[in-house]
Formats: structure tokens, sequence, C-alpha cells
């Protein structure tokens, strides 16, 4: 059977990591493609009746009597900004037998080009395809959104921050070597061995 697809409206996103999977923090679990989709319901009806289709699917996969898990719900209220619902999205990196490993999803521009393959920053705004798969444990239900594919509309790139911002040279303190490295054991002598 075919898995169901949707599409999120147009809306911002971070951490996005859709361009190559990124190690998780338990890191015993596969790599995965993740983003986080910021939804304003109260502002946009689209959104609104997103989330409205979210919490319906939801109920489709498990029925109203079943518990939820505190971890099963992938849509919560934004930490920083009430006003707003964060949606995230993952898919774990799958490796077949033979060691390959399976694509991620696949990205294109607004135009439907293939995407440059340039790193998606913060603020960025896309419309995600996605399949669902509804789980169960003994901690209740739970439903995951799995990327299959984004349309990247409004391009923010990542900002790629200089390690040496806000720090002044210090003196008298340690200077690495010119190279980087130091060999602590080289001299001018030859090896005894």
């Amino acid at each position: 059977m075919a898995a169901d697809i949707h599409f999120t409206p147009i809306a911002p996103v971070r951490w996005c990591h859709l361009i190559t999977a990124r190690e998780q923090l338990d890191t015993s679990k596969p790599r995965a493609w993740t983003v986080e989709m910021v939804l304003d319901p109260t502002n946009n009806p689209r959104h609104k009746a997103f989330l409205e289709k979210l919490d319906q699917i939801f109920i489709e996969a498990h029925g109203t009597k079943k518990k939820r898990s505190d971890k099963g719900q992938p849509w919560k209220t934004d930490k920083e900004d009430p006003s707003k619902v964060v949606v995230k999205f993952k898919s774990q990196e799958f490796v077949r037998e033979d060691g390959s490993k399976a694509s991620g999803p696949q990205l294109i521009d607004s135009k439907r080009q293939p995407w440059d393959g340039s790193q998606i920053g913060n603020g960025s705004e896309m419309i995600i395809r996605f399949s669902t798969y509804g789980w169960e444990r003994p901690e209740g239900t739970g439903l995951s959104l799995q990327p299959k594919a984004a349309q990247v509309v409004q391009f923010v790139a990542r900002e790629e921050q200089d390690a040496t911002d806000g720090f002044e040279e210090q003196e008298g303190g340690y200077a690495v070597a010119p190279s980087g490295y130091v060999d602590e054991f080289a001299s001018d002598e030859e090896a005894p061995f």
C-alpha cells in the first residue's frame, strides 16, 4: 500500500538539515534529515487549516481514545513565541544491506529546478512534501512526519560565522604555530630508530 503524501503550506523554516543528514543526539540512532517549520495559525488561515489536518491525520491513525505519547505529536507551541506552532519533520537515513545509503529528500527551487546544494538558513520559506507514520509504544501513540521533498520558495543563506568574531588578541597568551600543528617531538636530530 502506498503511503499518503501531504503538502505543507508555505511557511518559514529553521534548523534545516535536508541537504545532508545530521547526527542525532542519541548516537546509537542513524543520522537523519530534519527541519522545523514555524506556523502562525492566529494570523494565517492556511497554517491553521494545516494544523487541523494534522490533528485529523492523527485521529485517523489512532482514533480518539488511545493515549497520545508526550513525544508523539510533532507539532507544539513555540517556546519563544507562544502565538506560533513549530512542526518537526524527520526521516532517518536508511542504510541498505550492501552498506549504501538511501538518498534524502529531493529539493527544488521556486521554479521547480533542482536545488544547487546551498545550505538553507533560518527564515527561508518552504513547502514540504511528506508522508506520515503512525506508531504505538507503551507510553502512548504518536505520528511521525517524514520529509520526502521540499521546495525552497524564499531563500535565506545559512550564516557561517567566523569563529574569531567577538574576540580580541591577548598579549602574552599562547599562540599556535603558524601551520596550526605543533610536533613536540620534532627536532633536527635523526630519530633513534
